[in-house]
C-alpha cells in the first residue's frame, strides 16, 4: 500500500475518533485483557450494556490494536495469527483473512443494532489496523479489488451522525467487497473442498477459543463479541460451501453441522447473556474432532 493511501485511511478513521471523543456522547470503552489467548496476550475491548450506549458511540480507546493472535487458530504470524506474506500464495490463509475481517462487521452491526453502539462501532474499525493495512498489498498483487476506503466509510459512519440504516448499508458494502475479493483467492494443489473445510475449521476454532476466555472470566465481554462474530462468519461460510464439503465427506459435513448448532446455542445474541449455557470443554472437544477430520482431506 502506498504511504499516501495508508495515511488517508488512518487520517479519516482518526478524525472520526476525534469527533466521537469531542461529542462526549458516552464514555470510551475500556480495554479488558484476555486471560487466555495462546499465541500472545491479546488486548480485549470490552462491551457496554445497551442502556449505556443508546446514543452515538464514543471514540475507540487507544489505537484499536488487540494484539497478535486474538481469536487464534489462524495460520502463521501477523495480527490474528494471519501472515499476509503467506496469504498471497495460500488460499486458506487468504480466505481466513477475509473471513476474520467479515466476522468483525457481522458482530459489529448486530451489536450496534442491539443497542451496544460503542462496541459495534469499535468492531468496524479494528480490522483496518489489524489486518487490512498489511493485507492490501496482497490484494494488489493478486489483482483483487481494494476495499480499504469502504471499510473506512463503515468505521466513520457511527461517529459522523449517520442513522442506523446508513450504518447498516455501509457495513453491507464491506460484506459485498469481501465477497468480491474472495473471487481472487490464490490457487493451491488442495481440493476446493479441503480449502473451504480448513477455513471453516479455523473460524469455529476461533469462536470456541473466545468462548473459553469468556467462560473463564465473564467480564471479558469483548471476547464474547469476537466469538459471536467468528460463529456468524462460520455459519455464513457454511451456507456458501457446505455442499461442496458434503460431496467430498458427508461425515465431515455432519460434524460441522453439529459444531455450528453448538455455536448457535453458545452465542444466542450479540450481547452477552447473563448466563453462559455451553460447556467450553465440550465445545472445544467437538471442534478438535472436526479439525482432526479436516486434516484427513486431500
Amino acid at each position: 500500500m502506498g504511504i499516501k493511501r495508508r495515511t488517508r485511511i488512518w487520517t479519516t478513521v482518526g478524525t472520526a475518533a476525534l469527533i466521537g471523543g469531542l461529542a462526549g456522547c458516552s464514555e470510551p470503552a475500556s480495554e479488558t485483557p484476555a486471560d487466555e489467548v495462546p499465541q500472545s496476550e491479546a488486548q480485549q475491548h470490552s462491551t457496554d450494556t445497551a442502556s449505556e450506549t443508546e446514543s452515538a458511540p464514543a471514540a475507540p480507546a487507544g489505537g484499536w490494536s488487540e494484539g497478535e493472535g486474538e481469536g487464534e487458530g489462524g495460520s502463521g504470524g501477523g495480527e490474528f495469527g494471519i501472515d499476509p506474506v503467506a496469504a498471497e500464495n495460500d488460499p486458506v490463509v487468504y480466505m481466513i483473512a477475509l473471513e476474520v475481517m467479515r466476522a468483525h462487521y457481522l458482530a459489529g452491526i448486530d451489536a450496534y443494532e442491539a443497542g451496544d453502539r460503542t462496541a459495534g462501532a469499535e468492531m468496524f474499525a479494528h480490522p483496518i489496523s489489524e489486518i487490512y493495512i498489511d493485507f492490501e498489498p496482497v490484494l494488489e498483487n493478486l489483482g483483487a479489488p481494494l476495499f480499504g476506503e469502504t471499510m473506512t466509510d463503515a468505521s466513520v459512519a457511527p461517529y459522523s451522525g449517520a442513522g442506523e440504516a446508513e450504518v447498516a448499508a455501509r457495513v453491507e458494502d464491506v460484506i459485498t467487497a469481501i465477497d468480491a475479493a474472495a473471487e481472487y483467492a490464490p490457487q493451491s494443489e488442495a481440493s476446493q473442498a479441503a480449502v473451504h473445510a480448513q477455513v471453516m475449521a479455523d473460524l469455529v476454532e476461533r469462536a470456541a477459543l473466545q468462548y473459553r476466555v469468556v467462560a473463564g472470566d465473564a467480564a471479558a465481554g469483548e471476547a464474547y463479541l469476537d466469538g459471536y462474530g467468528f460463529a456468524k462468519a462460520a455459519e455464513r461460510y457454511a451456507g456458501a460451501h457446505m455442499d461442496m464439503i458434503a460431496a467430498q465427506s458427508p461425515e465431515l459435513a455432519e460434524a460441522f453441522s453439529g459444531v455450528l448448532a453448538q455455536l448457535e446455542t453458545t452465542y444466542p445474541t450479540a450481547l452477552q447473556p447473563d448466563t453462559l449455557e455451553t460447556d467450553p470443554d465440550a465445545l472445544m472437544s467437538a471442534v478438535e474432532n472436526v479439525t482432526g477430520m479436516v486434516n484427513t482431506l486431500p
